[in-house]
């Protein structure tokens, strides 16, 4: 999608919040109300909420937190070479872009990259899904992870991430925020956080990780309905604006740690911990497999590998195959 800077400049008034009239934005960027309410309809195609009311004037439903590299970097608390920060207002998207220079060899190795993006125009999610979510709506970023060992050893990876995130939004103190295996960040069963993990790299070693993460932050009205899913937003869930430069910086901190553990004793020293998490631990489920089988059980943990267990009518069963979907079932 061809980035608007004419927008993103509009944007960048209306984020005082007050109402602005046609004639004088008109007049500001020195150009035809036909061309303001151009810019507004942009605006409109990144999924911000304008408001635009005859004899009122033009302003946002919300305010935007920009994302700033600087504030980002100030608040991960690690050496500033050790992450190389990459921010866009407009991507496709974060994981393609990651995946792009990997195939090209073009990353530096001396740091992991991280590329973060105020909109992606093609977001993806698990299982072909799309991603939605508006310019500046929320958190969506990737990291690409360099370890030594190869690619079947990376069992669990996704369940690692999740307790990241899991251990910074906690620190927030909202309540009844817990982990959908394998990768879905639910906050009272409403999806708040979801993760998108694509592989490469050798048998033998070494692999990379493209870990892509997005968090709901303050959804736009007009994104909701396009999602498809029971999903909030930070902002639903505490009644504040947080700031997600602090949130990025926290989370870069905690990656760091929980990825630099799981390269040394992988996924099994953090089992314990993620099944703590666990929104439907111990519960009677539906497990649906790509093949649109369904398992009925009760969820009984993870394997050492991060494979759910679930106690059925033909014994304990682990899965751990592609695509896999768990609901609770319904009676």
């Amino acid at each position: 999608m061809y980035v608007n800077l004419k927008a993103l400049c509009l944007l960048n008034v209306l984020n005082d919040g007050l109402n602005h009239s046609a004639n004088s934005l008109a007049k500001h960027f020195k150009c035809s109300l036909a061309s303001i309410h151009f810019l507004v309809s942009q605006l409109q195609k990144y999924n911000v909420d304008v408001v635009n009311i005859d004899g009122y004037g033009i302003r946002l439903n919300k305010p935007i937190v920009w994302l700033d590299t600087e504030l980002i970097a100030r608040h991960t608390l690690m050496k500033s070479e050790r992450f190389d920060l990459r921010l866009f207002d407009i991507i496709d998207s974060t994981n393609n872009y990651l995946l792009s220079q990997l195939k090209r060899n073009t990353l530096i190795q001396r740091s992991s990259p991280v590329v973060i993006a105020e909109f992606q125009t093609n977001g993806r999610g698990r299982e072909g899904r799309i991603w939605q979510c508006g310019f500046g709506n929320g958190l969506m970023f990737s990291l690409c992870w360099r370890f030594e060992k190869g690619v079947s050893d990376l069992s669990g990876l996704s369940l690692v991430v999740g307790i990241a995130i899991l251990r910074v939004l906690r620190s927030y103190s909202i309540p009844n925020i817990n982990i959908k295996w394998p990768n879905d960040i639910l906050c009272n069963y409403y999806k708040l956080a979801g993760i998108l993990i694509e592989i490469r790299g050798e048998v033998c070693g070494p692999s990379y990780a493209v870990i892509g993460i997005g968090i709901n932050f303050n959804l736009s009205k007009s994104i909701i309905p396009l999602i498809g899913q029971r999903v909030t937003d930070l902002s639903s869930v505490t009644g504040n604006l947080i700031d997600r430069n602090l949130v990025l910086g926290k989370l870069l901190s905690e990656l760091y740690n929980v990825l630099d553990d799981f390269a040394y004793y992988g996924f099994s020293y953090f089992k314990k911990e993620w099944i703590s998490y666990h929104s439907y631990e111990g519960c009677e489920v539906d497990l649906i497999i790509p093949n649109g089988l369904a398992i009925t059980g009760i969820v009984d943990g993870v394997t050492d590998d991060g494979a759910i267990c679930l106690l059925t009518l033909e014994g304990r069963k682990s899965f751990n195959v592609g695509n896999i979907s768990i609901r609770p079932r319904i009676q």
